[in-house]
């Protein structure tokens, strides 16, 4: 390549290479404009590709992009003549001073967003493909410029920071840059490398409608990310606002919700103390002896985002809470039937080994799977095909912690290697949460605890006839659209919610969070599609190997995700997820 010194066209004067290892990218000097500039070269296939994009970009210009002032070409290279970067760029910056408060991150990222906003609205070919804080260059008035990949890429990324910040599946479309800007942020807020969890675990102080937006935008899956950059700004822009609103209400409530606790925890205790000595019974000539037990409404629909343990509850370790004493027991929308010795839909038993409540489901025949004309389902939900199974028992929620605790505590289960929630770092180890889903746990972890709790994990067929019963619904409770009185989904929560907290999205034989929640191991090993059950509908091929399916939807999932019909699968034997639990099956009663 060229040395220092040498000048072209009369006019730019060559320096040293911008970085020792780059040496096709030089510092200069435009002799006529007096100014500094980066003069880019390259040859063959690539010198035709930059002279493309170079004579695309010649007429636009965006404030957070760089300026290409020239570009020519003699008869063995092209040349261009790029805009030199000032200050230094977010990764250093981050090295130097550590994570950045979020009302310095946020205009960091509306600078970038806007300018890739300009790059896909106008098709430009320039910085796609993804982008890593290597890429962006800051200024002491924190004024941004991406430098990314392509014509005016001046430094390539390591591949360490390349699998960080650039989407999985490659790409250069807006889903590809999405996912590159909520890794950015993450990193910006916490200075911890992007992964898919909650930020707030290395940050809590970043406010939660943050949080969330980061959390949708980074998932592995294009499918679940906001589809194009547009939507993500105005998701920032509604945060900060969410978010002030929010702090306002709690400031002008604040000196009145601690007499209201104080009178409600009086009274509570009042009730507790006349029903443990006897003096309350039930009206009509109940037995005094017997006490009424008086439990928080089932019709409660909309969980709070960030649940407290009750004013009279005794907080202990999880290890050692007894299963009677549950800080937060799950709701139940409808007691309990007596069994009988022929079950009907609407028996219910519950488990000697982990006091869980399972559901009858009756056998018979249903229709699994999705027709070929729904626009919403993928290949792997086709086609619809009818099944027959025997009558089996099924959880009626998601295992907890505090039931999986016990498993541990037993010796039939491993402990977890991750303890934590998208936005509670002590989400396995506090009371608060005993009833909530169990989270990061291997296939292996979910079958272990069904194999010591007496069941097995469900197959598909018997998850899905579970979920929508034999009428071909689209969701367990029906075929109205979701909405957050039914499930908790699309981020509305940004974590999990506490078991059986949707009744009114119960399944025909009153499973409950079969959609949304957390996604569920199940038994089976994943087929691409229904095909090869067709000659067998009922039992499936048996295989020695392969990846195991998964069922229902989390917390996280779209409107179009949350369909009992979707299928996924997990490409990792021991993966484990922030977003997956499981529930148990039995052929027998337990």
């Amino acid at each position: 390549m060229l040395s220092s010194g040498h000048v072209l066209r009369e006019r730019y004067r060559l320096e040293d290479p911008f970085t020792p290892e780059v040496l096709n990218v030089y510092k200069a000097y435009d002799t006529i404009e007096n100014r500094s500039c980066l003069v880019k070269i390259a040859e063959g296939d690539e010198a035709a590709r930059f002279e493309r994009e170079a004579e695309a970009l010649a007429s636009h210009h965006h404030p957070n992009l760089p300026l290409i002032y020239d570009h020519f070409k003699d008869s063995t290279y092209f040349y261009a003549i790029l805009e030199s970067p000032e200050g230094e760029t977010l990764h250093a910056r981050l090295r130097r001073t550590g994570k950045i408060k979020e009302d310095d991150a946020l205009p960091l990222m509306r600078q970038i967003l806007s300018a890739f906003d300009y790059v896909h609205a106008l098709n430009l070919p320039i910085c796609r493909g993804g982008f890593a804080p290597s890429y962006l260059w800051i200024n002491s008035d924190n004024e941004l410029k991406i430098f990314g990949a392509g014509l005016t890429e001046v430094a390539p990324l390591s591949d360490g920071e390349r699998s960080l910040f650039i989407a999985p599946e490659g790409g250069d479309d807006q889903r590809a840059d999405v996912f590159s800007a909520a890794a950015v942020l993450f990193t910006l807020l916490t200075d911890h490398a992007p992964e898919f969890s909650s930020p707030r675990k290395h940050n809590p102080e970043i406010t939660l409608p943050t949080a969330q937006i980061i959390l949708r935008a980074i998932t592995p899956r294009p499918e679940g990310r906001y589809a194009t950059i547009r939507e993500m700004r105005k998701a920032l822009g509604r945060a900060k606002q969410r978010h002030e609103q929010v702090e306002i209400a709690l400031s002008g409530s604040h000196r009145e919700f601690p007499v209201q606790l104080a009178l409600i925890g009086v009274a509570a205790v009042v009730v507790l103390l006349l029903v443990g000595f006897g003096w309350v019974s039930a009206m009509g000539g109940s037995n005094a002896s017997t006490p009424t037990v008086i439990a928080a409404s089932a019709n409660t629909v909309t969980p709070p985002t960030a649940p407290a343990p009750s004013p009279l509850a005794t907080l202990v370790p999880l290890a050692t809470a007894p299963m009677a004493a549950s800080p937060s027991p799950s709701p139940q929308p409808t007691p309990i039937p007596t069994l009988t010795s022929v079950p009907v839909i609407g028996s219910t038993a519950i488990s000697k080994k982990d006091n869980m409540p399972l559901v009858f489901v009756p056998a018979g025949e249903f229709e699994m799977g999705s027709n070929d004309n729904d626009l919403e389902a993928s290949d792997s939900e086709k086609p619809r095909h009818k099944v027959k199974l025997p009558d089996y028992w099924i959880d009626k929620t998601e295992v907890t912690n505090q039931q999986y605790q016990l498993c541990v505590e037993a010796g039939g289960c491993s402990k977890l290697s991750i303890t934590s929630s998208p936005t509670r770092p002590d989400y396995y180890v506090n009371v608060v949460y005993a009833d909530y889903p169990l989270i990061w746990l291997s296939w292996d972890q979910a079958s272990a605890y069904c194999k010591w709790a007496g069941r097995r994990l469900p197959s598909e067929n018997e998850w899905e006839k579970a979920a929508r019963g034999v009428d071909a619904r689209l969701y367990p409770w029906g075929n109205d659209a979701p909405n957050n009185t039914l499930l908790n989904y699309d981020l509305l929560v940004g974590d999990t919610t506490k078991v059986g907290s949707y009744p009114n999205g119960a399944s025909p034989y009153s499973a409950l969070d079969m959609s949304g929640n957390v996604i569920e191991w199940v038994e089976d090993f994943y087929y691409s599609s229904y095909f090869p059950l067709l000659y067998n509908p009922t039992v499936p091929p048996p295989l020695s190997v392969g990846i195991h399916a998964l069922r229902s939807s989390s917390w996280a999932a779209r409107k179009a995700e949350v369909r009992v019909s979707v299928r996924h699968f997990n490409n990792r034997p021991d993966g484990v997820y922030n977003n997956v639990g499981f529930r148990c099956a039995s052929s027998e009663r337990p």
